[in-house]
């Protein structure tokens, strides 16, 4: 499958983008996602895809006092960019408290509270907005309130440093910098971990996660390194006492699923994911209100593994069933319809795929560009590039660092009508480029 191109590093100094010659195209439909999304914005409005959801219920669970729970699927720095250049002329806070007072509801009226006053927040108090503001994907102001050399052994203050190298692995200047951050978070997870004062539910699921961080770099010592934290969860969970509840169960299953796939093992990786699911599907079914949003968003990641592993193993119909529960188990996420489409554009079934690149750039971001322009290579595909003049003007709009929906408008522009839109696409494209370098 064609790459699609972004060129690194800031736009913030780039020039304002020239508006696109409108006779020359047919606008695409605005993107939901100040619809879908609106938790992002003030950690209440309900509905939205389950990430959104389970933010809402941070939200509710920040103003009243209540431990958050870290949630699976997390907020990239990519978000809130898409959401910015989506409608840069609404609010778009790169902190909190950016929003104006008199905009703000009560939940973030009660988060920018909390963050203004961190010098007297407990411990408890900290790990929980620090969570909260994970969730909302404000890394620079978790970056800004966290000490970057923060100490202490309690599981608050362990997150809290948790939470901190992230940060500064999202907002890192280069690559190098990124990875040695992601060092610094794995070993703050290895040290909740190997904690037995912890609760083993705690500890099950910080080696079931180890396995995963390990999944990296060379094959054999990721090998030697997820046995290792299989190991110790297996005896975490023998010396437990008591049951392990099913979410953390199928957690778990997800994660060992990686040594097999590492093995070669696709046989093995099936089973596993098979006891992920079952167990995943358990906890929906015994969940009650306070774990609802927990167990339903834990199914989407297990469908998701379960699809690549299926299509890595030659499965092709069942990869296409799990990306297409995929859809149905969270119609709103735009990451769902991206994964089914991506999936159909390998098998060549571009009308489909096509259909399903569209659905995911209207429900918007941070998938809208990406959609958006490849929805206009199935057009071009299927030798209807008039289809596309639009799709790839949205591209670029919804992202100045994008350079592949440009590229395809100078290359597809080749009649007289269409000349002034190649103008644009190639001054544009000039322009980024410049940037860039």
């Amino acid at each position: 499958m064609e790459k699609f191109l972004r060129t690194k590093g800031t736009i913030q100094h780039l020039a304002p983008m020239e508006e696109p010659p409108q006779d020359t195209f047919v606008p695409e439909p605005t993107p939901r996602s100040r619809q879908l999304l609106g938790p992002y914005f003030d950690l209440e409005t309900p509905g939205g895809p389950l990430h959104a959801q389970c933010t809402a219920e941070v939200g509710r669970r920040l103003a009243e006092g209540l431990p958050i729970p870290v949630y699976q699927i997390a907020s990239l720095g990519l978000l809130r960019e898409a959401l910015k250049a989506e409608q840069p002329e609404q609010p778009n806070p790169e902190d909190p408290r950016d929003l104006p007072e008199a905009v703000r509801s009560a939940p973030w009226k009660h988060l920018c509270g909390m963050a203004d006053n961190w010098a007297g927040l407990s411990s408890a108090d900290r790990s929980r907005l620090v969570t909260a503001l994970a969730k909302l994907g404000f890394w620079q102001t978790i970056a800004d309130l966290v000490p970057p050399d923060g100490s202490g052994s309690s599981l608050d203050a362990l997150r809290l440093a948790y939470f901190r190298h992230n940060a500064a692995a999202q907002l890192a200047p280069d690559a190098k910098s990124a990875a040695a951050a992601f060092v610094r978070a794995r070993r703050v997870m290895e040290t909740i971990a190997r904690c037995k004062d912890f609760d083993p539910a705690v500890r099950y699921g910080a080696a079931a996660h180890m396995i995963v961080l390990c999944a990296k770099g060379d094959k054999d010592k990721a090998l030697a390194d997820m046995r290792h934290w299989l190991k110790a969860a297996d005896e975490v969970a023998d010396q437990a006492g008591k049951e392990i509840a099913p979410l953390h169960v199928s957690i778990y299953w997800r994660g060992v699923a990686f040594i097999p796939f590492f093995e070669g093992n696709h046989a093995e990786v099936k089973r596993q994911l098979e006891l992920a699911e079952k167990y995943a599907m358990e906890a929906v079914a015994a969940a009650d209100a306070d774990t609802r949003l927990l167990a339903l968003e834990n199914v989407h990641p297990v469908l998701e593994t379960s699809g690549r592993s299926a299509k890595a193993r030659g499965d092709i119909e069942g990869a296409e069933q799990f990306y297409r529960r995929m859809t149905e188990w969270d119609p709103l996420d735009s990451k769902a319809h991206v994964r089914l489409a991506d999936f159909l554009m390998g098998e060549s079934r571009v009308p489909e795929a096509r259909d399903a690149y569209r659905t995911a750039a209207r429900l918007g971001a941070p998938y809208a560009s990406y959609a958006h322009c490849q929805a206009a290579r199935c057009s071009i595909r299927l030798e209807q590039a008039e289809q596309a003049h639009g799709a790839l003007v949205a591209s670029a709009s919804l992202d100045r660092q994008a350079l592949s929906p440009l590229i395809l408008l100078r290359d597809i522009c080749t009649t007289e009508a269409v000349a002034p839109l190649k103008e644009w696409a190639v001054n544009e494209l000039a322009t980024r480029m410049r940037e860039a370098r």
